[in-house]
């Protein structure tokens, strides 16, 4: 039975994927000294980096000893939903308008991007990706949304809702500036996210920056997702 040290809850995930790895015959211990490795949230404080027996973060440096449980593909593909789902309830929050028939733009078409149409067809099926990968476009079109190019972004268009996922600058001054002026534009991508936030403010634009949803809004359901991560990579690595 292997045992593990929790130092820091403040990530809400960290507590139920404690949980679930208990139930799984994992022991949780009160101190580093009696344990086989260490559990941390995702983008932990560097002073919790530091300890001798193996640790399990997210969105951390992998080194000798150090296993990043983000990086894991499954890992990955199961949260891609659980942001998707949490985009949707910021939207339906956020606007007066409702998503029903609403013109949807989503900016990249990846795990999170792929999961977001899938969450937003029973709302509207006026939906638009904006992508660049040639293969990436035909897969979307023949799930059946419209497809435009990143440089098409500049052309004024009746999107009431526009999700990024791109995590590098998409929404500049030309593009903002197309966006109708009720629209709601949420970026989902990792630092440093896909929007001038000098020009947003400026121009008045509703915008949300929206990072780490899972932890916030379904954080059981993630601790879970990061559990059973970590229970693979210690199968795996033979730990």
């Amino acid at each position: 039975m292997l045992r593990f040290y929790s130092p820091d809850m403040s990530d809400k995930r960290v507590f139920f994927a404690r949980k679930t790895l208990e139930k799984s015959g994992f022991s949780s211990v009160k101190n580093e000294r009696n344990a086989d490795f260490i559990l941390l949230g995702v983008n932990p404080k560097e002073e919790f980096l530091h300890f001798e027996k193996p640790v399990f973060a997210g969105n951390v440096e992998e080194k000798q000893g150090i296993f990043d449980y983000t990086k894991s593909e499954v890992f990955a593909l199961k949260n891609a939903y659980l942001t998707a789902e949490a985009a949707l309830a910021l939207a339906i929050e956020n606007s007066p308008v409702s998503l029903v028939n609403s013109g949807i733009l989503i900016c990249g078409y990846g795990r999170i991007g792929r999961a977001l149409k899938r969450y937003i067809e029973p709302f509207s099926r006026d939906i638009t990706v904006c992508l660049r990968n040639e293969n990436f476009a035909c897969v979307a079109e023949y799930e059946g949304a419209k497809t435009i190019s990143f440089e098409e972004l500049k052309n004024s268009a009746d999107y009431q809702f526009i999700f990024n996922t791109v995590p590098h600058p998409v929404f500049n001054e030309a593009e903002l500036r197309a966006l109708k002026k009720d629209a709601l534009l949420i970026d989902l991508a990792s630092f440093p996210g896909g929007i001038d936030e000098h020009y947003a403010k400026a121009l008045n634009i509703n915008y949300i920056t929206a990072r780490g949803l899972p932890g916030k809004y379904s954080p059981e359901s993630a601790g879970i997702i990061v559990a059973n991560t970590i229970k693979n990579i210690i199968d795996k690595e033979g730990l």
